[in-house]
């Protein structure tokens, strides 16, 4: 359960977007250098994927603090935010050269819906339960979070799934950021930057869907094992704050993508 707050894609555009006047001003600052740096990559003419992949621990971090932000006000429901900016998404597809690259970004949202229902149907993860988890979640940063889930999960192949379910997630994060800039900003962005960003986020949706599936997230055939059943209790969380204070950043550089 807490392995999954973290892959909820929508929170960097939902402070841009709708949050930015309430931010405290560290959050704030956070999110205008992190959309400065997806600006200058989506100008660059660099490749999108080589570049995205440099982004993906700085969005989590960010995606950590905004989690633990949000969650600090009683009324805060994921699944409504989301809700709420399916609508702001799909205002997008009215830029025609944004169609293909917009239809992508709702596809990866519908994902992500489907994630956030199956975990609000679950027992263990009832509105109470989904609250109290984020309240517990640890500011850790990204390779933190890597080698956390190395030493909770004894299997590798289920670790590298967790950690490929969470790079997918942030893959689309990074898409949807970099789409509402150009967007907003009506950037002079190449049509090939922008069909290597709707390539990317397909690839990513498709992965976070796929391993959703396999990890037992969301209804599946399989009986394999589920990430439900990985040990994710109080005491996996006091783990993770105590691997976060060891600094293991090169151990987690064994399961980064």
């Amino acid at each position: 359960m807490l392995a999954t707050v973290r892959n909820y894609d929508i929170l960097c555009y939902q402070l841009r977007n709708n949050l930015y006047p309430q931010l405290d001003n560290p959050l704030k600052k956070e999110l205008d250098r992190l959309s400065k740096d997806i600006k200058a990559i989506i100008v660059s003419g660099k490749k999108i994927q080589a570049q995205s992949l440099s982004m993906l621990g700085r969005i989590f971090n960010l995606r950590i603090k905004a989690i633990k932000w949000l969650a600090s006000d009683d009324n805060f429901d994921y699944l409504q935010k989301l809700n709420e900016i399916i609508p702001q998404i799909e205002k997008i597809n009215m830029n025609e050269k944004l169609e293909v690259l917009t239809e992508n970004l709702l596809f990866a949202l519908r994902c992500n819906q489907r994630v956030v229902e199956s975990l609000l149907n679950n027992v263990e993860a009832s509105s109470a339960g989904f609250s109290t988890a984020i309240a517990q979640l640890p500011e850790i940063n990204y390779d933190q979070f890597l080698a956390s889930l190395a030493f909770a999960i004894p299997d590798d192949e289920a670790t590298q799934k967790i950690v490929d379910w969470t790079n997918s997630s942030l893959h689309i994060e990074f898409a949807m950021v970099a789409a509402d800039i150009i967007n907003d900003n009506n950037l002079k962005v190449s049509d090939k930057t922008i069909n290597e960003l709707a390539f990317l986020v397909a690839d990513a949706a498709q992965e976070y869907a796929a391993l959703a599936t396999e990890l037992g997230i969301i209804k599946s055939r399989s009986s394999k094992q589920s990430i439900a059943n990985f040990s994710f209790d109080n005491s996996y969380v006091k783990e993770q704050q105590y691997l976060a204070d060891l600094g293991l950043e090169d151990f987690a550089k064994n399961y980064s993508s």
